[in-house]
């Protein structure tokens, strides 16, 4: 029964990729990325991985799938159809080789993946064996939150630090205009919807960030789904972006400061950085996680909402050309 299971997940995610390269219409592609990615979060369960299954739904479809659809609204159906034109006016052969080429980088990529898997050099240790005899040290029970925030802290702190530095790139090349968006009618659908869906999608945030200590979670999965629910919220019609922007000023950078702070502070005692007293181990990991999470709640929504507006169809802005 469950290889049964596994085969059909197998050919599910087949299908659904070969819809996405091959689907002529970018919001049935979306949708069929948005599939994929819900049942590649079933395949990391299948594997024991729930850590990465959160993180595949929260992120990979969840809030990525909601960008894609908000970037498809953001083109105009004079665009799509002036580019489809194009392309059909290119033949037959740019058609063909648009399909072969994915198709043989994929079967290359898939024959050294299997020659790496099957060749792979013996482990000279065994890192669950490592993981297991640290983790009393660590102060926390989850063998995962205990290397991402102790073992191999600078990791994390890095990975942070790069996630901050695009979202200030994001918000300096969105261009300055004081005109109200044209997203922000509510919808009564929405608008009843994400009444009734924020307050528990908060609360399976807060939960998620808690219990990451002792099994999967953490401040990843909580602050995309803290993200997930502002956009939500902004795709509802609230003006969202006011609160936003001053949470901006003060959590953008609140979880790096705050984790930066904590890796020196402890070297006042004469520890190495990132070397966190056993005692308190377990608090400043939880401090730490914390104020992660509404960092990487805020700095995900801000990613979707300093989003440029739309542009002038293509058509319109020749025929302005031609005019003058």
């Amino acid at each position: 029964m469950n290889l049964a299971f596994d085969v059909l997940l197998g050919i599910a995610l087949l299908l659904c990729a070969a819809g996405v390269f091959y689907s002529r219409d970018l919001f049935r592609a979306v949708v069929m990325f948005i599939a994929f990615g819900l049942l590649l979060a079933l395949v990391w369960v299948r594997l024991d991985a729930p850590d990465l299954a959160l993180a595949e739904a929260a992120i990979g479809a969840g809030l990525t799938g909601v960008l894609m659809i908000d970037a498809v609204a953001h083109l105009s159906a004079k665009n799509a159809h002036h580019q489809g034109a194009q392309f059909d006016q290119t033949g037959a052969r740019p058609q063909l080789w648009s399909r072969i080429l994915p198709v043989f980088s994929a079967v290359i990529i898939f024959i050294l993946l299997l020659g790496a898997i099957w060749w792979r050099p013996d482990a000279p240790v065994s890192l669950p064996d490592l993981v297991a005899e640290s983790l009393p040290e660590s102060g926390v029970e989850h063998p995962i939150t205990a290397v991402l925030l102790n073992f191999r802290s600078y990791d994390t702190l890095l990975e942070i630090a790069v996630l901050l530095v695009a979202v200030v790139v994001a918000m300096a090349l969105k261009p300055d205009t004081s005109e109200p968006e044209a997203g922000n009618s509510k919808d009564p659908i929405l608008h009843g919807l994400s009444a009734r869906l924020v307050p528990p999608m908060l609360v399976v945030g807060v939960y998620i960030l808690w219990a990451g200590s002792y099994m999967p979670g953490g401040a990843f999965q909580g602050g995309a789904i803290l993200a997930a629910a502002l956009v939500f919220l902004k795709l509802a019609g609230f003006g969202i972006e006011r609160l936003a922007d001053s949470l901006l000023r003060i959590g953008l950078a609140l979880g790096f400061i705050v984790f930066l702070t904590v890796a020196t502070s402890v070297m006042i005692g004469g520890r190495p950085f990132l070397t966190y007293p056993e005692s308190v181990a377990g608090e400043l990991i939880f401090f730490i996680e914390a104020m992660l999470t509404f960092s990487i709640g805020l700095i995900l929504f801000s990613l979707f909402s300093q989003a440029p507006p739309p542009v002038a169809p293509t058509s319109s802005l020749q025929g302005e050309q031609d005019e003058r």
